[in-house]
């Protein structure tokens, strides 16, 4: 019979080290190898990298409605929708429409963080005719704003304790068709200094969370009561 896995701890600083083989190996139970070897076996990977693979894993699959913490945040995504008309914000052309990721959002840190830090925390691909281009530092392509859903302004600074329901939107061209489905990229950054500037900031955005998720037509409250 199977014995118990490792314990939680152990299997988040496996987790860490980044090293798959040590993730695989925390994931037999404990009386293959014996809790001894299996910290022994994370001694060697932290200090030397000796179980570190070439090929990293890939992003985890993002989860709807999950909160994940990506620092400096936490966010939980909730659905992707379109709408051609949305008060407080302006589309660059007439006909155009905008890609909307409803997310709640909140600061983990003890800080405010800019809105600039949060438009790379979640980012978009696979939708067509997006007006921005993907950037070279951020993978996929960064919403053109982020709005709260309680009054439409802008979400910018984040402030440290507190929780947001906000809308990242891309703006996407009308003379491409309107998404079925759009992938959201979510990144995780460093806090570090820069390599020219001494100055400790939010860096390195790096995709640790991947989802595919179904895009459908925005519907106000208004509509939803009379479909009732």
């Amino acid at each position: 019979m199977p014995g118990p896995a490792a314990p939680p701890d152990l299997r988040a600083r496996a987790r860490q080290s980044g090293s798959t083989v040590a993730r695989r190996v925390l994931d037999q139970p404990l009386r293959r190898i014996g809790i001894g070897g299996a910290v022994a076996l994370l001694a060697v990977t932290a200090a030397f990298g000796g179980l570190q693979e070439e090929t990293q894993d890939g992003p985890e699959v993002l989860v709807v409605d999950a909160p994940v913490e990506v620092a400096p945040f936490e966010l939980t995504v909730h659905r992707v929708v379109w709408t051609t008309d949305l008060p407080g914000q302006y589309l660059s052309e007439d006909g155009n429409r905008w890609v909307g990721v409803v997310a709640t959002v909140r600061n983990t840190g003890d800080a405010g963080v800019l809105g600039v830090t949060l438009r790379d925390a979640l980012t978009l691909t696979g939708v067509d005719g997006l007006v921005k281009e993907p950037g070279a530092l951020v993978p996929g392509v960064t919403s053109t704003s982020i709005a709260l859903l309680e009054d439409g302004s802008s979400l910018s600074p984040v402030q440290p304790g507190l929780t947001y329901e906000a809308a990242f939107l891309f703006e996407q061209d009308g003379s491409a068709a309107p998404p079925t489905t759009a992938t959201v990229l979510l990144q995780q950054h460093t806090w570090r200094k820069g390599s020219l500037d001494p100055t400790v900031t939010w860096s390195d955005p790096t995709t640790t969370l991947r989802g595919e998720l179904d895009v459908r037509e925005a519907v106000s409250d208004a509509d939803e009561e009379g479909d009732e």
